[in-house]
């Protein structure tokens, strides 16, 4: 599997690629798209947004959100269908971790049905925190909460 990935920060000019790779997995009732430009805008301006590309192609985006100086939340994680199952996803998870190494809590959400997902970060010292929440982003779609402690 060729993973050699490339993160770049995303800029407001980057809105219509994080748009492009979001919409490929829209529709996903296991992963929540966000597929509104001011949204992704907002996104990009306030949180700390990543192009993953390979080959000088962007291939997907990741995203986290600092709270206080010991909390980081991974508040996206999209690969477009035709790189997944790569390690694509594992190596830009591994990258900010790497980021956040500092931080001394990171949380995440996921599907429950998000078995890959589930299993990453499991594999990376996530582990669940609870049960699965009912319509937890008012999609409809139930979440559960992943945490790594250091």
């Amino acid at each position: 599997m060729n993973s050699e990935i490339n993160l770049k920060r995303a800029t407001i000019e980057d809105v219509d690629s994080i748009l492009a790779v979001e919409r490929s997995v829209e529709g996903i009732k296991i992963y929540s798209a966000m597929t509104n430009r001011d949204e992704v805008a907002e996104d990009v301006v306030k949180n700390f947004v990543y192009l993953i590309e390979r080959g000088g192609k962007v291939v997907g985006n990741i995203s986290y959100e600092l709270g206080d100086g010991n909390h980081a939340y991974l508040s996206g994680l999209a690969i477009m269908p035709e790189f997944q199952r790569q390690g694509i996803a594992r190596e830009a998870v591994k990258r900010i971790l790497d980021i956040l190494k500092e931080t001394k809590f990171i949380s995440l959400v996921t599907h429950p049905e998000n078995e890959k997902s589930i299993s990453l970060y499991t594999s990376l010292g996530f582990k669940k925190d609870g049960e699965p929440k009912d319509n937890y982003f008012g999609d409809g779609q139930p979440r559960i909460r992943m945490v790594l402690k250091k």
